[in-house]
């Protein structure tokens, strides 16, 4: 037997010892995050489940009961719950399409080497500095006919302006630009910053070959900007329930429930109706909802990581 052959069974003993002191490293530096993620997360989840299959309520006398999935039984015969539902889709989907669509615009004209697009960037971003209820004020204020706003604006022009806040369909479509002019930053500097990882080889091809401005953002731009729209497309159906602030101060869910998004729903049933078990089947139906749309994007995504990584 020679030296090398006796002394690789202790290599490998060594390469094993070694990988065990790291992965012991990794443990302990992951573990204050997995604590904090069960401590606000998963225990949450569990102790509004178990309120879900009750018959809590602070608005009777009778105290709660284990009821098994009763609440959830009853969300399939509930009309407001499932028009919430339809609002929610609304609200998510609708300014999502033109959060892309702008943001994507706004990132091309970010990534050209133009002067003056400094101050330009800058004020790009600008919205997103706004908390969502200082976001819905402000365009409370804009879209209220009393305090003048863009009506004051359009009649200027011979133009009178709709009741925006006061009639279902105007009410959905302020909601829906509130969140756009919030959220499109967001959208434009995950594009803009993916542009600046984009090689230039295939820019200076494309030229050479003699494409046009447009077939290059066409047959370049997008293709490469695919899994970053991905990306963005989880993150903002992922965030979509941060437009309850909004909806809260611009239109408490009015007029005549028309903005009533699903977590609003929820939020309406625990905190003023006082249902509480019933409040908290909603919103696990929603998160259920949310998920079962986000997982076939979430595993691509991660697909996609695994196979470049």
């Amino acid at each position: 037997m020679t030296d090398a052959t006796a002394a690789a069974p202790l290599d490998r003993a060594l390469l094993r010892r070694t990988r065990g002191r790291q992965n012991r490293g990794y443990r302990r530096f992951l573990l204050p995050a997995i604590v904090t993620i069960v401590v606000l997360t998963i225990v949450p989840l569990i102790f509004t489940l178990g309120l879900s299959l009750t018959s809590l309520s602070y608005s009777s006398i009778r105290g709660p009961r284990f009821i098994g999935l009763e609440n959830y039984a009853d969300l399939f015969g509930d009309a407001r719950f499932i028009a919430s539902l339809w609002q929610s889709a609304v609200l998510i989907f609708v300014p999502l399409i033109f959060q892309l669509v702008f943001g994507f615009m706004l990132a091309l004209v970010m990534n050209e080497r133009l002067p003056g697009l400094g101050w330009l960037r800058v004020i790009f971003i600008i919205p997103m500095f706004f908390p969502p209820i200082v976001m819905g004020l402000l365009w409370k204020v804009l879209f209220t006919p009393q305090l003048g706003g863009i009506n004051h604006y359009l009649g200027l022009i011979g133009i009178s302006g709709p009741a925006w806040l006061s009639d279902p369909t105007m009410a959905l479509i302020s909601i829906s630009v509130a969140a756009v002019w919030g959220w499109t930053p967001f959208v434009t500097i995950m594009f803009y910053t993916a542009m600046q990882t984009f090689p230039s080889d295939l820019y200076e091809a494309s030229r050479i070959d003699g494409a046009t401005w447009v077939q290059r953002i066409r047959f370049v731009t997008l293709p490469l900007l695919r899994q970053t729209a991905l990306v963005v497309i989880v993150f903002r159906i992922m965030e979509g329930l941060a437009i309850f602030p909004i909806i809260y101060v611009m239109t408490s869910g009015g007029p005549a429930g028309s903005t009533e998004t699903t977590n609003y729903y929820a939020y309406i049933t625990g905190f003023e109706f006082l249902k509480v078990g019933y409040a908290s089947s909603i919103i696990l139906t929603f998160l259920a909802i949310l998920v079962a749309i986000l997982a076939p994007s979430t595993r691509l995504v991660l697909k996609n990581v695994g196979e470049r990584g």
